[in-house]
Formats: C-alpha cells, structure tokens, sequence
C-alpha cells in the first residue's frame, strides 16, 4: 500500500487481494471486497477510510482526501514476479491442478497507470490496475516452460485448511473501467508479451 500526490489529489496504491473470491469468477470495482487475509482487511478498511465510511464513491461528508484508488494485480518486470523468479530457481510449486488465476501488471504499465489516474482519475473512483488476460497457473508455466526449454514444475496438493488462513483468492480481474474512463492503453497487455520484454532483458544481461 502507497500514496502518490499530483497537485491536491491522492493516489492510493491498494490491492486486488481485497477481493476474495475462490471461484475463478470475474470481479470488477463494484464487486464484493470480503477478503480473508488479515492484510487485505486492512487495505479494505483503508479505502473505506478515504471513500468515507459508507464506502460510497465520489465526495462525501465523511471523505477527508479527494483520493483515486488503484488495485493493483501482481506486479512484474526488473526484479519483480514471484512465480517467475521461483520458476527460474527450480523451486516453483503448481497449486493442485493449476487451474488458479494469477493477476498481474508489468512494472512499466503500472507506472503509466499511476500517471493516467493521478491526471484523469475522479476523485473518490476505484480503478483495477490489472492487464488484459488473467492467466491460470498450469497455463502460465506451460508458456515459461516452452520458452525456457525447461519442464513444468511438480505439483503440490492443495490444502484447504492452508488456502483459508493464508487467504488465498481465484478470481479473474478485470480493467475495463482503467481503458474506459483513463484512456489507458498498456503497453504490455498479457504477461506473454511482458515476459518476452523480461526474457530478451535478462539474455542481454548474460
């Protein structure tokens, strides 16, 4: 969680982990926020805070910062990406059948998102900052796997029990609301295209 400033408005660097849902459904900004990890309660809480209490959008009595809210998916790119930097040690573990949603944003697109709400985002809005085509694991590693001429890695039985108290979501985020009132064009769409980007980068750097 961040705030950014631009002129009088706030930008708020939240999460898409306060969604959720376990089911692979698709959520946007008015979907439920009922997560059950203890951190994303308090992203929730957070926004609330900023909307006002109500968590209705726009000005309200009770809003103290003329604030925009990003939820961010799983930022990738230089140095960032936990599954790609574990698939690249050997150490990368495929949740069950891999039929989990990942969620993720490039680094690069994330800033530009920042820049588009900071300067075009209503105060009082929420916006999904995810890419364009959220991707299972199994779906994932089999394109890292092909790319790199490495096998998949072993799959771990789930463990619900484990899933619950950790927090664990699957859901399918989606950005429209980001292109639609931002303007916002990614430069990066999916991950393919930006683990290309990072894959040439790190074959450039030896």
């Amino acid at each position: 969680m961040a705030c950014a400033e631009f002129a009088e408005e706030i930008c708020l660097y939240s999460s898409t982990s306060v969604y959720g849902q376990t089911d692979g459904s698709q959520v946007k900004e008015s979907s439920p926020t009922e997560p059950l990890a203890e951190t994303a309660k308090i992203l929730v809480e957070t926004e609330k805070l900023l909307l006002g209490d109500d968590g209705s959008r726009g000005r309200s009595p009770h809003q103290k910062f003329p604030a925009v809210i990003l939820r961010v998916a799983g930022i990738y790119g230089p140095d960032r990406g936990h599954w790609f930097k574990q698939f690249l040690k050997d150490e990368a573990r495929m949740e069950g059948d891999g039929s989990r949603f990942l969620n993720m944003i490039h680094r690069d697109d994330l800033i530009g998102c920042i820049i588009a709400a900071l300067k075009s985002g209503r105060p009082g809005e929420v916006y999904n900052a995810a890419d364009d085509e959220p991707v299972n694991q199994l779906h994932f590693f089999q394109w890292l796997a092909q790319s790199l001429d490495k096998p998949l890695p072993p799959s771990e039985p789930e463990n619900p029990a484990e899933n619950r108290k950790r927090g664990m979501t699957n859901k399918r985020v989606l950005n429209r609301r980001l292109k639609m009132e931002l303007g916002y064009q990614f430069k990066y769409p999916n991950f393919r295209k930006g683990y290309t980007a990072e894959l040439l980068r790190l074959d450039r750097a030896g």
